[in-house]
């Protein structure tokens, strides 16, 4: 359609028919465009700033906006006074006079073509909300079934005194982490530097970060990472959405750093989850490889040096670093973290050495830009963007390492509270996987061994609440022998079987602890102390399970980062950002 003066719409409309395309109608009012357009819906309208009426192009547009019909603006406002005006309602394109031909076919292209791309992307985010709807009524039925069968299990055990099935639940997931823990013990494989080492991209989301930020660009706009003289690296920071002073440290570092970068990511579309955030540092992104840390990450200066070999090797596209803790001496619960990221850090080694199957970690992780784009970015629905990635990747048959030669420091948690609103948010992305991606998983033509390790993953937090709940029978056994010469409870496997089910923890536990060359005091207080931390894990599932039936949707915990500021006193120790309601973020990009 035509919203033009006469003449003006009788020559445009020729030149229109002349290319291939039909003009349904032409009119020189607003008030007449408004009828036609809702009439007849047409897949174009190309309308002038200024219209015969009380109604100019501009206000008319602002009138058809819910019929998403695309707008191209003939630019007959000599004065200019409403081009800005034109621009707020987000046209297709501009034509000046004289209409030309070539420029009509030209635009009137781009906005068909650039229309079908805008509702193919609206249908996919469709589709994707409605699997996403239906995964998670999947997840509740899953979650429903899990805590049934397991309450009924460890209730009625309870009531008969018998927690032999227990036994023989747990030795198989006490070998698997015996076996991890020995494997743990070989040689990962050799790495070959570059010959060219490959440009970097380092990218950080932070929202609301003035306490870290700081520190975290300054560590690693300063890393030691050059070629032929020239740093082969840049910095991304995306702000998303900010509301305290991040946005104005970021400006003061940009003028001090020439390879950072930064993206602000405003309302309404600020705020979706680190996926969306991540991949719009990727649209701008120019390395060859993508490093992922957090806000609060800080590393040496030979992090990259050291870690870029891992990746020399056509099959492996991801690899992940080790993770360290720089607050560990605040209190038990840092220091308790520190062990459990060291214990992680060692499993995931164990996976390498074992075939080159490692996990990465939402700090730290280095992947390939050509596998994250095959995989078409981060998954915004994801929880845990780091697992689910992981996971697929390996799917997709990628291998991913683990280098622990080097390391990403970053701030524990020291309040219990913060622990159990982090860790929910984990275990949630736990179950997500192992609910949705177990079919995915099992389907895929990964060796066995490789998708048993996968799984096993997964279920974690499952098979760690029937670690720890086995724990608890155990004392109530010790104790009961000790005062009264005979078990309470019935644990009547084999012996062999009762013994690793029951020592299955340990193994790991202390070679982590021996691996970074704690004393054999310091070794034995700190397992026990870990031993002892680790019981978290029983509330941490019932309330996991309790967050995921009762959610509507899904959300994504930011973990809160003080710094230097630790001792500071907040009201809001996390903010949740709604997942899943975003199909395009609006950027402001602002590099130096």
């Amino acid at each position: 359609m035509i919203v033009e003066e006469e003449s003006v719409s009788l020559d445009i409309k020729q030149k229109i028919e002349n290319i291939g395309h039909n003009v349904i109608d032409t009119t020189n009012t607003g008030k007449n465009a408004i009828k036609i357009a809702k009439k007849y819906k047409p897949d174009m309208i190309l309308i002038g700033i200024n219209l015969k009426g009380n109604m100019n192009g501009v206000e008319t547009a602002k009138k058809i906006e819910y019929l998403d019909i695309p707008i191209i603006y003939l630019d007959n406002d000599e004065t200019g006074k409403n081009i800005e005006n034109a621009i707020m309602t987000y046209p297709f394109g501009f034509i000046s006079k004289p209409y030309d031909s070539t420029e009509l076919e030209h635009v009137i292209n781009f906005g068909i073509k650039k229309c079908a791309e805008d509702l193919n992307k609206i249908k996919k985010v469709e589709n994707d909300v409605k699997r996403k709807n239906k995964e998670l009524l999947i997840e509740k039925i899953c979650v429903a079934a899990m805590i049934g069968i397991s309450s009924t299990l460890i209730i009625t055990s309870f009531l008969y005194f018998n927690f032999t099935w227990m036994q023989w639940l747990l030795f198989i997931p006490s070998c698997v982490m015996i076996f991890l823990a020995l494997a743990n013990l070989l040689k990962q494989e050799k790495v070959t530097p570059y010959e060219v080492p490959p440009f970097v991209t380092m990218m950080v989301p932070a929202h609301n970060e003035e306490h870290t930020i700081e520190d975290c660009v300054r560590s690693l706009a300063n890393v030691n990472y050059y070629y032929k003289g020239k740093k082969n690296f840049e910095l991304i920071v995306i702000n998303d959405g900010s509301e305290d002073r991040t946005g104005e440290v970021l400006s003061r570092l940009k003028e001090e750093f020439d390879n950072l970068k930064v993206i602000t990511r405003v309302p309404p579309r600020s705020g979706k989850g680190k996926s969306y955030v991540l991949n719009d540092g990727l649209r701008i992104a120019k390395g060859e490889v993508i490093a992922v840390f957090d806000a609060d990450a800080r590393v040496d200066d030979d992090y990259l040096s050291i870690i870029m070999p891992y990746l020399n090797d056509e099959n492996v596209k991801g690899v992940q670093s080790r993770v360290k803790i720089y607050n560990k001496d605040e209190n038990f619960l840092t220091a308790m973290q520190n062990i459990e990221f060291g214990l992680f850090g060692n499993i995931v080694r164990a996976k390498d050495i074992l075939g080159k199957a490692g996990f990465l970690g939402g700090n730290g992780q280095i992947v390939k830009k050509e596998a994250i784009t095959a995989l078409g970015g981060w998954d915004g629905f994801a929880i845990t963007e780091d697992l689910n990635l992981s996971i697929r990747m390996m799917v997709k048959g990628f291998e991913i390492r683990y280098c622990g030669e080097t390391c990403v420091y970053q701030e524990a948690v020291p309040t219990w509270k913060q622990l159990f609103r982090q860790r929910a948010r984990w275990a949630i992305g736990n179950f997500e996987a192992l609910f949705i991606d177990t079919p995915n998983i099992l389907k895929s033509k990964l060796p066995l061994l490789r998708t048993f390790g996968i799984i096993e993953h997964i279920s974690f937090y499952i098979l760690n609440l029937f670690i720890f709940i086995g724990f608890i029978v155990l004392g109530i056994d010790v104790f009961s022998y000790y005062y009264q010469n005979h078990f309470i409870i019935e644990m009547n496997a084999p012996l062999i079987i009762g013994l690793i089910s029951a020592i299955g923890f340990f193994p790991g536990v202390i070679i982590s602890l021996n691996r970074d060359n704690f004393s054999i005091p310091s070794i034995l207080t700190n397992v026990i102390g870990y031993w002892i931390y680790s019981f978290h894990l029983i509330p941490l599932f019932f309330i996991t399970c309790y967050q995921m039936l009762t959610r509507k949707e899904r959300t994504w915990a930011k973990t809160l980062h003080l710094g230097n500021d630790g001792k500071l006193k907040v009201k809001g120790e996390m903010t949740e950002f709604k997942i899943g309601d975003n199909i395009d973020a609006t950027i402001s990009y602002d590099s130096k």
